[in-house]
């Protein structure tokens, strides 16, 4: 069937020779219109287009591919109609290769085909989001490490200025937020360096700055809606019963309002708001006066003092002269983290540069480097940008509204509007720009709006006013609410006739109704004690609402165009944002029987299952981390409980604090068998995957864990299995992806996925839902943007808005630069500045447009019914809202300007818009929404009992299953064949093979994968109660060793008495420094370590020290075959030992190995038998690091005060 186009459509096909700018509304066919065009282009009798040489730009992949689809299904039906055009079949055969992308695909073939003009190595990556986070972090990091260490004044200071006292993290926010907004400009190091400048103004040439006009424009707009105001309050003075005696009063204030606007400077702004006042308004009584009228009265003057004390408090409670002092002593800041951020942008792309990476940033500027030339006079297309210019016959721009400046430029080099060749087609809606987020530019949309003509011409505008989406009750509400709220001054355009909707399709009507069961309904909640959340009670609304749709509101089928009863599947539930929102709304619903989907879910890195793997991934990195380790234990992967963990925990309290310190422990000691077995096994498998982390990528670790713990299927079994096993598959896929990065191993990927859950790059849950599915779907108004929905419920409309960019430290603004507050770093006192306080009003008032068009896009998507939603806590306030319509009305049936940018959520406009326009809201009692969903309920339960009864008696019939249960239980319980190789680590220490070697000795504990104890931080009153435990005792002492010059007191032959003196005052010395601990001197005894200073060990460590031959704290990996340390591993296996050498000297023939030891022992051979296997592995270190032979091992024991030399078989003789 042929489709008939409006005149205003079939004008949008037709036009040629002109740029176009389309102009069109929510749901008029804009999409249908655009595919028209070009097979009209294409198909043209006598200037035909080939489809390769039109170049068609879209915002998303996914409108890319749908475009695509429907020109082809087009030009197929042209090529039935024609079999024999060879044209057509030509076009059927180019659509493959044409140009139907979104901008960073076009970008990325301009760079792919022009790589040499910027000398690029084309065997570049595009990276994903994860990945380059990560790059900037490290980017970051090693950039402010660099200037720390050099160590310029004006770094320290900027420093101290942003992130004070240690908050460095705060420096690094400012310069990631001014590097991201910067990249949003065709030429970010220009305008970086443009507004390094910002703050540098004097008294002088404060007036002359460009944002002062934006304060004195701004000024000006709110004392003509004031004077509006006094004007409306005279009016009603002026009335028969009208409160006259306030006449004089409102006069004079009229007065006050008029000599504010006459002001001409901002110097004059100042003089006159300094000197605000307000008589007294007459307190007369008199009868005949309405009550009500004068007290209306009175409240329109107190909101017009309230605004013009607002305004002088916000603006002017400082002259000129003081506010650019007080910027010119910011300036030095502004600079530096301009500088900063130019230079961070340099190294980024260096970094980038040598791993041959490009981002979506780098796609633009890239392509915007190839195609023009950056002048001083301006902007000039290069001989790539003049050759495309010749091969596009046209640009055509889907979303335009939604173009940033890169975008426009890049474009526009390529269009021939400079030749005179206008050949642009741009098409979009403002009032449905809701990407400001992406640093989106209405603006752009809008210029060429108010400049293009209406009529013929090289530049026309058309505008598509017609909806043929939605019933005539959606447009006439949708046009009742914004021709209220919407206007040039919030929200970017005028709502007039122009943009207003008009119905375009005919829907059919069902027959024997007698209410209009179309009409747009609001439903507010009022908050009351009834135990329910205001979401709760929200959600409850609209459940009950949804069972009275379902199977009764007719709704047009898409297949045959008859009407049906709605189904679940019919509705959606818009909310601003889904996070808080969207698991409420769904455990409410699924509790009243309704099924429920959430399709704009944020909440991957919440999924227990993910969690779960990325939990026992910083386990293998690190298992001293408890929270990582507890929320591995709990889970179904390792199956301890609460109580298993509680017992371990208390049973090892005296082995420390870690919680694996805890489970190791337990391994051993434990009272329980059936809970040592479990934690036996848990680190069994911990140790085998620490190995595989050496060599195996890390989706095939996740996949062993999976095989290992039985995990997947375990999850799958549980309710949303199919859910859970999605999100596990998906996490696989993304460590796939990361191993394709320039990034690799598991250290490198927990980063990875903590920087793509930080900059809330969330993946959301995979999706598994069937379009088609019979269910409720939730999802956020953006991602609802180009659908459309019988029925929505747009829902949270008391939710308030977020402005919290309009208080952050520094406010960006691509025209007026950057913005801050000040603050004087010695005395830390910190204000605003003007600038700050005028674009922070600036940007409130875009963010404010800006929330204005997402619930224009909302109250769009229905094509049969809008339902709105919201909560109130006063219903009084409400229903007064209500009833008082005409208060909030202006000229020309607008609400005022000061009650529309006061508003904090989108209940704020509407309530009024409502009163206006007299739309019928229903208030709800909590109380009558429970009543009502617990009489479903008991229906529900019934049904559940009878369904309870039906699977008992089909499981009667299925015992057989049980015997297969059985014997997959058998199977995942069986005993790992392997198990005499548990203890096979890749990587062990010298602590733990000690540790092997004596295996009935008596010591103290030694952890896991760590060769020294550090102290932890224990509160005083601990510390005071607490004695030195030994291992803190040993640390003490080989701290103070390691840092103690004792070639100063060390004689010839050994030390005298006296030196016990210097000892203990060297000690206090080191002490006060902060070099040793004040824990550590505690427990180090000046005696021994005097008595050591005699020994004849202590003699040659001054000497080797003297010669630089000493050498302390030395850390070494050493690599040996496995089978050196027990017969049983496999030869071919290496294992890599660390440790740590308190102490080693390199003598003439030889080099001497030497320990210190606390250990309370009373006989030397308690230290051999400890220790020899230690020192002998330090020994085998030292001889294959230097290649020397280890002539002497020495242990000195301080409970012994003596020297213990090992022999080569764990012999000793005393010295």
């Amino acid at each position: 069937m042929a489709v008939t186009f409006t005149p205003d459509q079939q004008a949008t096909i037709d036009a040629r020779g002109s740029s176009i700018l389309v102009s069109a509304a929510a749901g008029s066919g804009k999409t249908a219109v655009l595919v028209e065009r070009i097979i009209q282009m294409v198909s043209d009798g006598e200037h035909p287009v080939d489809i390769d040489r039109l170049l068609v730009v879209t915002f998303t992949n996914a409108a890319a591919a749908q475009m695509r689809e429907r020109i082809t299904q087009a030009l197929s039906a042209r090529v039935d109609d024609n079999p024999g055009n060879a044209h057509l079949l030509k076009q059927l055969t180019l659509i493959h290769n044409a140009q139907i992308t979104t901008i960073d695909s076009f970008c990325l073939y301009i760079i792919r085909n022009h790589f040499d003009e910027i000398d690029l190595d084309p065997d570049f990556r595009v990276a994903d989001d994860g990945e380059i986070k990560l790059l900037m972090q490290d980017v970051l990091a090693q950039m402010l490490e660099d200037y720390f260490t050099e160590g310029r004044e004006d770094f320290l200071a900027c420093v101290e200025y942003f992130a004070p006292t240690g908050k460095e993290k705060r420096l690094e926010e400012q310069i990631l937020g001014l590097y991201e907004f910067a990249m949003s400009y065709p030429w970010p190091g220009e305008w970086l360096e443009l507004h390094k400048e910002d703050y540098a103004v004097s008294p002088e040439n404060l007036e002359e700055c460009r944002w002062v006009g934006l304060l004195e424009d701004y000024v000006r707009t709110m004392l003509a809606e004031a004077g509006d105001s006094l004007d409306q309050a005279r009016m009603l003075c002026e009335e028969a019963d009208g409160p006259y005696m306030y006449l004089d009063t409102l006069e004079a204030d009229k007065n006050t309002i008029d000599r504010l606007a006459a002001a001409d400077s901002l110097q004059e702004l100042y003089e006159r708001f300094s000197v605000l006042s307000f008589g007294r308004i007459s307190s007369k009584k008199d009868d005949s006066v309405s009550p009500e009228k004068r007290e209306k009265a009175r409240e329109i003057r107190n909101s017009v003092k309230d605004l013009l004390n607002g305004l002088a408090k916000k603006y002017f409670y400082a002259s000129p002269q003081a506010q650019a002092e007080r910027m010119a002593a910011c300036a030095p800041y502004v600079s530096c983290l301009l500088s900063l951020t130019d230079d961070f942008r340099m190294r980024l792309d260096t970094k980038k540069r040598e791993k041959n990476l490009m981002d979506f940033h780098d796609m633009e500027h890239m392509a915007l480097q190839i195609l023009t030339e950056k002048r001083e006079d301006g902007v000039y297309p290069t001989a790539a940008a003049r050759e495309m210019r010749e091969y596009y016959a046209e640009i055509m721009i889907d979303e335009y509204q939604d173009s940033n400046l890169v975008q426009e430029y890049l474009l526009k080099s390529i269009s021939g509007e400079a030749d005179g060749k206008f050949n642009r087609f741009m098409v979009g809606d403002v009032k449905q720009s809701i990407y400001k987020f992406r640093l989106a530019r209405p603006e752009l949309f809008m210029e060429k709006f108010d400049s293009y003509g209406k009529g013929e011409g090289k530049e026309q505008r058309i505008d598509l006013k017609q909806n043929f989406r939605s019933r005539r009750q959606v447009t006439d509400s949708v046009n009742a609410c914004f021709s209220v709220l919407m206007g040039r001054d919030l929200g970017g355009v005028e709502y007039d006739e122009d943009a207003a909707l008009y119905p375009g399709a005919v829907f059919p009507e069902p027959e024997g109704e007698e209410e209009d069961v179309y009409r747009t309904e609001v439903m507010l909640t009022m908050s009351e004690e009834d135990g329910l959340e205001d979401r709760e009670r929200e959600a409850l609304a609209i459940a009950g609402k949804i069972r009275r749709i379902v199977g009764t509101l007719p709704v047009v089928d898409k297949e045959s165009g008859e009407l049906r009863p709605a189904g679940y599947g019919d509705i959606v539930i818009l909310l601003r944002t889904t996070a808080g929102w969207d698991e409420v709304f769904k455990k409410v619903l699924e509790k009243s029987g309704i099924p429920v989907y959430i399709t704009s879910k944020t909440g991957y890195f919440a999924a227990t299952e993910v969690q779960t793997i990325l939990n026992f991934l910083k386990v293998l990195s690190n298992p001293l981390q408890d929270i990582p380790l507890f929320g591995v234990l709990k889970s179904d992967a390792a199956g301890f409980t609460d109580e298993d963990i509680t017992c371990m925990k208390a049973e090892m309290e005296g082995e420390g604090r870690r919680l694996f310190t805890c489970l190791t422990s337990y391994t051993e000691k434990g009272s329980r068998e059936e809970l040592c077995e479990k934690a036996r096994h848990f680190c069994s498998m911990l140790e085998r995957f620490r190995r595989y982390v050496a060599y195996m990528p890390i989706h095939q670790l996740i996949e062993q864990f999976l095989k290992e713990t039985g995990y997947l299927y375990t999850i799958s079994a549980l309710p949303g299995g199919e859910q859970r096993r999605a999100n596990v598959e998906m996490l696989l896929s993304r460590a796939e992806n990361f191993e394709k990065t320039s990034y690799f191993g598991l250290f490198h990927f927990i980063r990875y996925m903590e920087q793509v859950e930080k900059y809330n790059i969330d993946y959301g849950e995979a999706n598994i839902q069937d379009e088609n599915a019979d269910t409720v779907r939730i999802m956020s108004i953006h991602k609802s943007k180009g659908l459309e929905f019988p029925v929505c419920f747009v829902a949270g409309l008391s939710k308030k808005f977020n402005m919290q960019d309009t208080s952050k430290p520094v406010i960006m603004d691509m025209d007026y630069g950057i913005a801050l507050d000040f603050v004087d770093i010695e005395s830390r006192v910190k204000g605003n500045t003007l600038k700050k306080s005028v674009l922070s009003g600036k940007l409130r008032r875009d963010s404010l447009g800006e929330e204005l068009r997402v619930l224009y896009v909302a109250m769009t998507r229905p094509q049969e019914k809008l339902i709105l939603t919201g909560s109130c806590k006063e219903e009084e306030k409400v229903r007064r809202i209500l009833e008082n319509g005409e208060d909030y009305e202006r000229a020309g049936g607008r609400l005022g300007f000061i009650p529309r940018s006061e508003a904090a959520s989108y209940l704020d406009w509407l309530l009024p818009a409502w009163a206006v326009c007299g739309q019928e809201v229903t208030l709800l009692s909590g109380s009558d929404l429970l009543q009502e969903n617990m009489e479903e309920e008991q229906g529900r339960e019934y049904l559940r009992q009878r369904l309870r009864t039906f699977e008992r008696e089909a499981s009667e019939e299925k015992q057989e299953e049980v015997e297969k249960l059985r014997l997959l239980r058998e199977r995942m319980e069986s005993v790992y064949p392997h198990e005499n190789l548990k203890n096979l680590y890749t990587k062990t220490t010298v602590s733990e093979l000690k540790k092997a070697g004596m295996e009935e000795a008596a010591e103290e504990a030694y952890h896991l994968f760590e060769e020294k104890e550090i102290v932890p931080y224990l509160p005083r009153f601990v510390r005071e109660e607490e004695a030195v435990s030994g291992t803190a005792r040993g640390s003490a002492y080989h701290k103070a060793l390691e840092i103690f010059p004792f070639e100063r007191l060390v004689q010839e032959k050994g030390a005298g008495p006296a030196d016990r003196e210097k000892v203990e005052e060297l000690l206090n010395q080191m002490t006060e420094t902060g070099a040793l601990s004040r824990e550590f001197r505690a427990a180090v005894n000046p005696d021994k370590i005097a008595r050591f200073l005699e020994s004849d060990l202590a003699a040659r460590m001054a000497g080797a020290a003297v010669k630089k031959k000493l050498h302390k704290e030395q850390p070494f990996v050493l690599g040996l075959p496995a089978s050196m340390l027990n017969p049983g591993f496999p030869q071919e296996e290496t294992v890599l030992i660390q440790g740590i050498i308190d102490v080693y000297l390199e003598e003439e023939d030889g080099l001497v190995v030497a320990d210190y030891k606390t250990d309370s022992v009373t006989h030397a051979q308690e230290l051999v038998n400890r220790y020899q296997v230690q020192l002998d592995y330090y020994a085998l270190a030292l001889e294959q690091l230097t290649g020397r032979r280890v002539k002497e091992k020495i242990i000195y024991s301080f409970a012994l005060a003596e020297e213990v030399v090992l022999g080569a078989a764990g012999g000793s003789y005393l010295k």
